[in-house]
């Protein structure tokens, strides 16, 4: 009998000790606040694939630009040092050229057009092959809304923008966009826009309207133009090393949620960065 009892307690140990060694915990790394729609996404996505992973895949997310810019923590992402980011086109557009169709002005007309042709197979390969060449993958992406201008001086048409100083995302894209718009293009980080408008480094910022609430930029900057632009995508993307690390069960379920979370991303308001 108390070899029996002793042979039980062993095998409850090996369970519990290679139970030990699949559970993982990976790092997420965002420049967004936890609050914000698209936060409250990334939060849902983490529990609910540490839910369904049974505990062998869970996320930290690491808000507010704590792991550095968007530039820095793709690196790291490339490298595998960090397992997981969210980095939105205008960034990987300096990655992976191909991504600069979508950062286009006025490629996209609605939010169907933009989600019909985000979710197209054909789309999606293009996507994620230039990515994969450059040691990423996309797991998913977040649909954000329309692109404006927010200023800190009274603009009532375009023409009030010309030789202004407006932040926006450093992709040759984005500041082409600007330039012929009559403004002076200033890429600088998301975390970095309020204190820049508040001191006048900047005189505004292209990019979602949402920011003017959600992120209380409209403190700051009191004017506006709904210029509907483009749209910026924020991409979910993760390293090699993260994706040959988990198992092929874990990586579907992964995949699966991603998948979900984008879906959600089109009915729900977030930011572009």
């Amino acid at each position: 009998m108390k070899g029996f009892k002793s042979k039980l307690l062993l095998v409850s140990a090996l369970m519990l000790a290679t139970s030990g060694l699949q559970a993982k915990t990976y790092k997420f790394a965002t420049n967004i606040p936890s609050e914000d729609a698209a936060g409250t996404l990334l939060t849902e996505l983490g529990e609910n694939i540490n839910q369904r992973t049974d505990g062998r895949v869970k996320i930290r997310f690491f808000w507010n630009g704590t792991l550095g810019g968007q530039a820095q923590y793709l690196q790291q992402v490339q490298s595998g040092v960090i397992d997981m980011g969210l980095v939105n086109s205008a960034t990987l557009e300096n990655l992976a050229p191909q991504i600069s169709a979508v950062n286009l002005p006025y490629v996209f007309r609605d939010l169907k057009e933009y989600e019909t042709t985000m979710l197209n197979p054909e789309v999606s390969k293009i996507i994620d092959d230039s990515l994969i060449a450059k040691n990423v993958s996309s797991l998913g992406f977040l649909s954000n809304g329309f692109r404006s201008i927010y200023t800190t001086k009274p603009t009532s048409t375009l023409k009030d923008l010309e030789g202004l100083k407006l932040r926006t995302s450093p992709s040759d894209t984005y500041m082409t966009m600007i330039r012929a718009l009559g403004a002076v293009p200033t890429p600088m980080d998301f975390g970095e826009v309020y204190p820049a408008l508040q001191q006048g480094i900047i005189d505004g910022a292209e990019g979602g309207l949402a920011g003017l609430w959600e992120v209380k930029f409209g403190e700051v900057s009191k004017y506006a133009l709904r210029t509907e632009h483009t749209r910026l995508t924020d991409f979910l993307i993760a390293s090699k090393k993260f994706t040959t690390s988990v198992s092929a069960e874990d990586l579907e379920i992964i995949n699966q949620e991603f998948l979900k979370t984008t879906q959600k991303s089109f009915v729900c308001c977030c930011i572009s960065n």
